[in-house]
C-alpha cells in the first residue's frame, strides 16, 4: 500500500487530535496591558530635558517601564500598583493623596477610585527616576509625578 505525504499528515493529525484538544482546553491566556506615559516638565531642570514619553507593560498591577531620554539613553525599571496602599511623603507633597486630584489621559476623566502606583527606573549612566501615580481601578489609567536624580520633576499621565 502506497501512502502519500498528505496521507501521512492526515494520519498524524488524527492521531495527535486528542493531545491538541487537551492542550487547547488547559491553556490559560493572561491579559497584558500596555500604556504610553506622557512626561510634562514641571521645573527648570525638567524644561532643559523637555517632554518625554515612556512605555509600560504589565499584568495584574505590576510590570515593566521603559523611558527613552533625549540623549538616547534608555532608563528601565518596574512599576507596581499597591491596592489600598498609601503614597510616600513625595506623592503626598504633590497632593496625590487628596480626593479628585488624579485624572486620566483617557478623556481627562477625574479618578474617584484609585490606588497608588510606584515606579523606580535606572539607566546605564546611573540616572534614576522615581514615580508615584494615582492609578484608576477601572480603566488602568492615571496621573502623578516623577523625580529624576538630577532634580527634574515631571507630571505624568497615562
Amino acid at each position: 500500500m502506497r501512502v502519500g505525504v498528505a496521507g501521512i499528515g492526515a494520519i498524524a493529525l488524527i492521531t495527535a487530535s486528542p493531545l491538541l484538544l487537551i492542550a487547547c482546553t488547559t491553556t490559560t491566556v493572561t491579559r497584558t496591558t500596555s500604556r504610553i506615559v506622557s512626561f510634562s516638565p514641571e521645573n527648570r531642570e525638567a524644561q532643559v530635558i523637555g517632554p518625554l514619553t515612556a512605555y509600560i507593560e504589565g499584568q495584574g498591577g505590576d510590570g515593566v517601564i521603559w523611558l527613552k531620554l533625549k540623549d538616547g539613553e534608555v532608563v528601565t525599571g518596574r512599576f507596581e500598583v499597591k491596592a489600598g496602599g498609601a503614597f510616600s511623603a513625595y506623592g503626598k507633597s504633590h497632593g496625590l493623596d487628596r480626593p479628585g486630584v488624579g485624572y486620566t489621559i483617557f478623556g481627562g476623566r477625574r479618578i474617584d477610585k484609585g490606588d497608588p502606583a510606584f515606579a523606580d527606573l535606572k539607566g546605564p549612566s546611573g540616572v534614576t527616576v522615581h514615580c508615584e501615580v494615582l492609578n484608576d481601578r477601572g480603566a488602568a489609567h492615571g496621573s502623578g509625578v516623577c523625580l529624576f536624580s538630577n532634580g527634574a520633576e515631571y507630571r505624568v499621565v497615562y
